[in-house]
């Protein structure tokens, strides 16, 4: 007889098991338990992983699910199993309406949704068990519900008896009764949410967790103090052995249900094409258009790439693909919204064509197989960015033209790490927010036990430090749920298209944040399920250009049509845009404004596109690491001479000094000099980048070795150097088509700040910032003389904004950072404006008295009354209609720069008028500190610098000491400083602050890469 477990409970149940898919399928098989149920509550989150797992050990997977019933006011929770594949979508469907409308399902849903499903009543959430022990007429109500499921489900339906290692449940006879006369069958049944009986009381940590209580109440809830570990096939043959048909009924579910997951099949969307146009003749026509607006005409290199790209595309079947990709991105133009589609999707001239990419295949070498190799059957990915600020304009349009049952957002799922763990395992052990706070700070918030220290080492610190007697078991708990599904959130950019409506094969759920549909599996489950995705990112830096863009436009509108225009015809050659990027004058910059990648961009002096790419590709983990960036840099400066180890790779590598930084190189290498096909190479690629098992590598080694022999003549040792030169660099290789396409929207970005410089750092201060603070991008506007204000009721608008009153651009900070300002209030003053007083303001406005308060203290009525005036006026409450609407006030003395630099730093959160280093004049004089400019002049000298943090970043050297390297800002510039062991001991917590500092130093260049630094020798902060 086979036996089941039909009611196990997995992680993805959410804190409602502490056993994953894997767990559970290997418990099953330990305990002789030949087939399994998987009934998570809501989700079926967890199918793909149960399935994959179950088959793995050679258990049968049964799929299932838990929801709530809503009968007549009463909840109960029943079980669904699924026999087949109408089953499955039956199942899929209801899952969704559960958790997109938010509701219990009632006996209408079930009963539209009853096919291929068996559904099990009772268990210890069931009504009946509720109503039983309740009035006569409850118990009437109790046998009308047991009656109207049986008549939906027929013989599809079974009563559940649960019982446990401690025995049945009460009044379990008297429900076997009332069953009986329903002529409802029994089943044999048990709840599962843990392996052994000892992991009770971590069961009872998580429930208290999700329930937001502390394990003390939570442990007056009887569910979480029933034995819900796994049985043995001994434990269910002797629990059940006085109820014989209850084991038979459970072989036969066992025997009924029958549903394999489709996995591996895929399921491409449809395109709308033009009457009796098939797919792959639209896509043509719409490719060789493409390319005659680009090029012009089609000349064989075109028309044979096109001709070779189509056919792959074909055989394939990835039209739709290309196809829908083209439309959503013409859409968003015809918007004026500024996109970029990034990754090797750039390697294809068809995609180009199209206007789906932008750098041309053609002029960078690049290969179509990087990007779809028929040999790797994977459908293609093209990662596409969008202006964040109007992302979800485009996300409504996908959803609106392809069918909203037809897609969705994709889930991605958000697990327990260190920090996140620890909080909520503290909370439920009762301690109080502050110590949670203070403790959790000692944790990263994520971690990977590849490169982090030990775990027990990680909770270390709190061990030695906690003073609650319970820390040692918070620990225990924490580390046992690190990796735990918190809960499902919606993926940045990944979007699902389906051929028919995604609920038949994809459960959904929603985000009442987004207001979206988002699909129950992360990206790796819809592949599994052979759903194609596309991904749509939303990306500060196109926002900032297309800001930028449009302000141009407004001024120029004979000459561009919208700000894409503008965009569309940067030159590609500038002098001035190539000298701000040679002196790395890109703070703000898309992808080159952190402090390595500016120090790289002075070191090769970059001053054009291709430059920029090189400069991407070389600041990386892997080329630092090995030191490829520092013989790169030597060799573009002529430093250090390029030797090829055979001449064969001279005209492969010479852009690029020698080295191979692309990973498009690797693939030309393996062709040109081996003879591998281009994608027989990608697989090479591949495997060297991904450290394939050495079987594989074996075998290609041996392929490329004698390729390289027979072709080009060379000597087996020569061959076999030029194998390990290309698995040394592979694996950090970056792919050029990725650096083009990021290589050119920093070019776009650089020739705003350099010709436009008002109107780009307020686009860069207006949403958000970038890689530092703030106050380092108003640093960086004062030093290139723009002239920064508060906040004004007549000049500023919602985010910052630049003004020319006399001519010259002043920098308003934009209404929303005053404090406490209401969005309502922001747009009624932008409506209402311009005011002649602050009583004007306040007649028209009537603002909250906090909003005028700090409206008045930040200085937004400069040139309509004083800070003391104002103040004085709201203070006394005087009614509109008291004051003289032209009075401003101007006889009242108003505040020193000192008190209003203080009073607008606490309202806005950051210096405007003077720079925290200037407040320390005297002290910084006293010191005899020079500014970074001055100093990269005083190599070998000891120095005194006087700056802002502007980045920090903790090192460890061999002997896994804590070093640091800080960059410091003033106002000339910045200069990079490394922090020995021994000063970073002393200074590390004051480098928690932002400064200013004092930090004497010597200055050194570096002999390799003739980068200049400050090595300290004593950092100080100013009070």
């Amino acid at each position: 007889m086979k036996l089941a477990c039909l009611r196990t409970h997995s992680y993805y149940s959410f804190l409602d098991s502490l056993l994953s898919p894997q767990d559970l399928a290997q418990t099953a098989k330990n305990n002789g338990i030949q087939a399994l149920g998987l009934t998570d509550y809501q989700y079926l989150t967890g199918a793909i992983e149960f399935y994959e797992a179950c088959l793995q050990v050679d258990i049968k997977p049964i799929f299932g699910l838990e929801l709530d019933l809503d009968y007549h006011g009463h909840s109960s929770r029943l079980a669904f199993l699924v026999k087949d594949s109408r089953g499955w979508s039956n199942l899929s469907r209801i899952s969704s309406i559960t958790l997109v409308e938010d509701r219990p399902i009632d006996v209408d849903t079930l009963y539209t949704y009853r096919q291929g499903l068996i559904c099990l009543l009772g268990g210890f959430k069931g009504v009946f068990r509720e109503l039983f022990f309740n009035t006569p007429a409850n118990q009437k109500l109790s046998e009308r519900f047991i009656t109207d499921i049986k008549e939906i489900f027929n013989l599809d339906c079974f009563f559940e008896i649960q019982r446990y290692a401690n025995g049945p449940l009460e009044a379990e006879q008297a429900m076997i009764n009332i069953a009986k006369l329903a002529n409802l069958p029994l089943v044999a049944s048990q709840n599962i949410h843990y392996r052994d009986p000892k992991d009770r009381t971590l069961y009872q940590t998580i429930t208290a967790i999700r329930e937001n209580k502390t394990i003390a109440q939570g442990q007056k809830n009887d569910r979480s103090n029933l034995p819900f570990h796994f049985p043995t096939r001994a434990d269910l043959l002797q629990r059940f052995q006085d109820i014989p048909e209850a084991l038979e009924n459970l072989a036969q579910i066992v025997e009924r249900c029958n549903f394999d997951l489709p996995i591996g099949k895929t399921h491409y969307p449809t395109f709308p094409t033009p009457k009796g146009q098939s797919q792959v003749d639209y896509l043509r026509t719409r490719a060789y258009d493409g390319a005659r607006k680009i090029y012009r005409e089609i000349s064989p290199e075109i028309k044979n790439r096109l001709d070779h790209e189509l056919l792959i595309i074909s055989e394939m079947g990835y039209e739709p693909i290309f196809l829908i990709m083209e439309d959503i991105l013409t859409h968003a133009r015809q918007l004026g919204i500024p996109t970029s589609s990034r990754g090797s999707a750039a390697s294809s001239l068809v995609a180009h064509s199209l206007n789906i990419t932008s750098p041309d295949p053609l002029a960078l070498n690049l290969y179509f197989e990087r990007f779809l190799n028929p040999a790797r059957n994977k459908p293609p990915d093209i990662d596409t960015d969008i202006a964040s600020h109007r992302r979800d304009e485009v996300i409504k349009y996908v959803f609106k033209k392809y069918h909203p049952e037809r897609v969705a957002m994709v889930g991605t799922i958000t697990r327990y790490r260190p920090k996140s763990a620890f909080s909520d395992v503290a909370k439920a052990y009762g301690l109080t927010p502050g110590t949670i706070r203070q403790l959790s700070k000692k944790l990263p918030t994520s971690y990977s036990s590849k490169t982090g220290p030990e775990l027990s080492d990680l909770f270390l610190p709190l061990l030695q430090e906690a003073a609650s007697p319970d820390i040692k078991a918070i620990i225990d708990d924490t580390m046992r749920i690190l990796d735990f599904p918190r809960h499902l959130s919606v993926h940045p950019g990944g979007i699902v298209i389906a051929p028919f409506s995604i609920t038949d094969l994809i459960p959904i759920t929603y985000s009442t944040s987004l207001r979206v549909n988002y699909t129950q599996y992360d990206l790796d489950g819809i592949e599994k399920l052979g759903m194609v995705k596309i991904d749509l990112l939303g990306i500060r830096g196109l926002t900032v250009l297309g800001e930028v863009a449009d302000q141009i436009q407004s001024w120029h509108q004979k000459e561009y049509h919208n700000g894409l225009q503008v965009l569309d015809q940067i030159p590609r050659k500038d002098p001035k845009t190539a000298d701000t990027i040679a002196k790395a004058k890109t703070i703000g910059c898309f992808q080159i404004e952190s402090p390595g990648m500016r120090a790289t961009l002075r070191e090769i002096q970059a001053e054009s596109v291709e430059d920029i790419m090189a400069a991407l590709a070389l600041y990386r983990p892997g080329p630092l690491r090995g030191g490829l960036r520092d013989v790169f840099v030597r060799r573009f400066r002529g430093e250090e001479a390029v030797i090829h180890i055979h001449e064969s790779l001279e005209g492969l590598l010479s852009d690029t000094q020698g080295v191979i930084l692309y990973q498009e190189q690797v693939l030309r290498i393996a062709h040109e000099i081996a003879g591998l096909s281009i994608a027989q190479a990608d697989l090479l690629r591949r495997a060297m980048s991904h450290f394939d098992p050495d079987n594989i590598m074996n075998a290609l080694r041996n392929n490329f070795i004698s390729g390289a022999i027979q072709r080009c003549n060379m000597p087996q040792d020569i061959a076999e150097r030029i194998w390990e030169m290309m698995a040394a660099f592979a694996g950090y290789g970056f792919p050029k088509a990725h650096a083009a396409s990021y290589a050119q929207l920093a070019w776009n970005s650089a020739w705003c700040k350099t010709h436009y410089p008002a109107e780009f750092m307020c686009a860069v201060l207006g949403h958000g910032g970038g890689y530092y603070s703030q106050r380092v991008y108003l640093m960086e506007a004062r030093r290139m003389g723009l002239t920064v204000k508060p906040p004004h009721v007549n000049h500023s608008n919602e985010r910052f904004h630049a003004s020319y009153p006399n001519g010259l651009p002043v920098l308003y900070m934009g209404l929303e950072q005053v404090r406490e300002l209401t969005q309502k209030a922001v747009r009624k003053i932008i409506a209402q404006r311009p005011f002649l007083s602050l009583e004007d303001f306040l007649i028209r406005v009537d603002p909250h008295p906090k909003e005028v308060r700090n409206l008045i203290l930040c200085g937004a009525f400069e040139g309509l009354t004083t800070i003391p005036a104002g103040l004085d006026q709201i203070k006394h409450k005087r009614l509109p209609g008291q004051f003289n609407l032209f009075s401003n006030n101007s006889t009242n003395e108003d505040w020193d720069s000192i008190q209003k630099e203080r009073a607008a730093q606490e309202i806005l959160g950051v210096s405007l008028e003077l720079s925290p280093l200037e407040q320390f004049a005297d002290q910084i004089l006293s010191a005899g500190a020079v500014s970074t400019l001055e100093a990269e002049n005083l190599i070998g000298g000891q120095v005194c610098l006087a700056g802002m943090l502007q980045a920090f970043r903790r090192i460890r050297n061999r002997s896994n000491q804590s070093m640091g390297l800080l960059t410091l800002e003033d106002l000339e510039g910045s200069t990079s400083v490394f922090i020995p062991p021994e000063i970073y001991r002393q200074s590390h917590l004051i480098l928690r602050e932002q400064g200013p500092f004092l930090v004497e130093g010597i200055m050194e260049k570096d002999k390799n890469s003739n980068r200049i630094q400050m090595v300290a020798k004593r950092i100080l902060l100013m009070h």
